[in-house]
């Protein structure tokens, strides 16, 4: 079996500039691509060259070479000319956070497969020969402590999650992480933290631009990983690697230090003018403990515009007798909270469908088929039974009346192409943008887990991503919903 080549990653480029690249690689001169399309003049072809014209003359073209492919082009230049023409069409900076956006939703780096995080000083510990080894050391210890700068490369904290995110680690942990959040990197950091975002051991702290001064920054982003350890025996020691390339950490020795933290101390004194990334909005609480998590998704939802991606049939959208009587049957023995669950669901329907405020929700397709032929809820509640057939009916049947009668409240559903998100996010403008994974690791068993970033500048960046990109290219349109919602009642009437 021959070895499998890495792909190389395209340069990030204009159409302009990637085509002239292509047409170098290929040995072909403007005025021969333009004799090859047949074009009266070559102006047209050395305007596209120098970036001028609107888009719509730029994808005319595209659109043009790709099927006449006088070039003779393969995959990877084909590619590379069409993620050029996003660029051209939105800005390179658009269409990096859309990309991050497009990652946090699949929950997944967007880069292929590296090798593993090197150290680089075999001398210092030959045990450690990568970041993996050094984590796994460190987990076997009673107590870790590490305080992050920067380094918001999306492999590290997967590597963090493997090692340390284990049904088998005991050790008690503790991550505090620096995390600049300027607005050209905002969403590529998250993206990158993802991994331990939910976590409730892990605290990102944000490092605003123009809040320290420049010195300072520059040590807030200088890609260190300090870790003050309590080893088995109950010793203390500290480590700190530098990650000073990409993929490739230095460590400095390993020193000998008493149960005092000096860096932490050192770094705590900065934390009042470094505000938190994230709150944990009850997301680390009991899986049985649905009454409260529907309680704090009430009061998050209460008379707030809403701009919400669901992996299914939300509760919130289910008549209160329904849910009701879903919980009575699946646990009689919780009579007595019969009412709470009607009540609190009764004010949450209400509000879903009666607030003079935008709704926004975008669901897959193939999921709300599942829940018109199974009447399985996206559910906190764990055992709930399926709707029934005409239970299902109702709740389908209220929500083609809300799209076609309410102006407040639309539904959408991704488009068949658009690969299905393992991510759910919600921005309840004014206060934060909910995230919701089903796990944190695959070697802890549970509820999903999840966390409310409530950094403005993320915000309003979800905020563009979801009515400029999902929406407008990724989403059906009014009119194919709306046939979707009369098959899906059909589909729910004969199950």
């Amino acid at each position: 079996m021959e070895p499998m080549v890495q792909k190389k990653p395209y340069p990030l480029q204009e159409f302009g500039p990637c085509l002239k690249e292509i047409l170098k690689e290929k040995q072909v001169s403007a005025s021969e691509l333009a004799r090859m399309m047949a074009y009266k003049s070559r102006n047209s072809i050395f305007r596209i060259l120098c970036g001028k014209g609107g888009h719509g003359a730029r994808r005319a073209f595209y659109e043009r070479l790709m099927q006449e492919d006088p070039l003779c082009l393969d995959d990877g230049q084909r590619e590379r000319l069409g993620q050029a023409l996003e660029i051209s069409r939105v800005g390179l900076k658009n269409y990096l956070d859309s990309r991050a956006m497009h990652e946090l939703l699949l929950n997944r780096g967007a880069e292929p497969a590296q090798k593993a995080l090197r150290i680089d000083a075999a001398d210092y510990y030959p045990q450690d020969p990568d970041f993996s080894a050094a984590i796994s050391a460190m987990a076997r210890s009673q107590r870790v402590c590490l305080t992050i700068l920067s380094c918001c490369d999306r492999a590290i904290f997967d590597a963090l999650r493997k090692r340390i995110c284990r049904g088998d680690v005991r050790c008690e942990v503790k991550i505090d992480h620096m995390i600049y959040t300027g607005p050209e990197e905002i969403v590529r950091n998250i993206a990158a933290i993802q991994p331990l975002l939910c976590c409730d051991f892990y605290n990102a702290y944000c490092i605003e631009p123009g809040v320290f001064s420049r010195e300072r920054e520059s040590i807030y982003r200088s890609n260190c990983i300090y870790a003050h350890v309590q080893d088995e025996h109950g010793d203390w020691y500290d480590r700190q690697l530098m990650l000073i390339d990409k993929g490739v950490f230095v460590p400095l020795r390993r020193m000998a230090t008493g149960e005092c933290n000096p860096i932490k101390t050192f770094f705590d004194r900065d934390l009042i003018r470094t505000p938190p990334l994230k709150r944990m909005p009850g997301g680390d609480a009991p899986a049985g403990d649905g009454l409260a998590r529907a309680e704090r998704c009430r009061r998050l939802e209460k008379n707030r515009a809403v701009y919400a991606i669901r992996l299914g049939m939300p509760v919130s959208f289910v008549q209160a007798d329904i849910l009701a009587a879903c919980v009575k049957d699946s646990f009689p023995e919780a009579e007595t909270a019969m009412q709470d669950v009607e009540r609190m669901q009764e004010q949450r329907f209400e509000n879903c469908f009666t607030r003079k405020k935008t709704s926004h929700t975008i669901l897959p397709r193939e999921a709300m088929e599942r829940f018109a032929r199974t009447g399985r809820l996206l559910s906190r509640f764990h055992a709930l039974r399926s709707c029934t057939p005409g239970e299902r009916v109702r709740i389908l049947q209220n929500l083609r009346k809300q799209e076609e009668r309410n102006p407040y409240f639309h539904l959408h559903f991704f488009t068949d192409d658009f690969e299905q998100p393992v991510t759910e996010m919600a921005l309840y403008e004014g206060v934060g943008t909910l995230m919701t994974m089903p796990h944190v690791s695959d070697d802890l068993p549970g509820d999903r887990a999840e966390t409310l970033v409530t950094h403005e500048e993320f915000c309003a960046r979800y905020k563009a991503f979801y009515l400029n990109d999902l929406l407008k290219r990724h989403a059906m349109g009014r009119e194919e919903t709306m046939a979707v919602l009369d098959e899906l009642i059909e589909t729910a009437k004969n199950a």
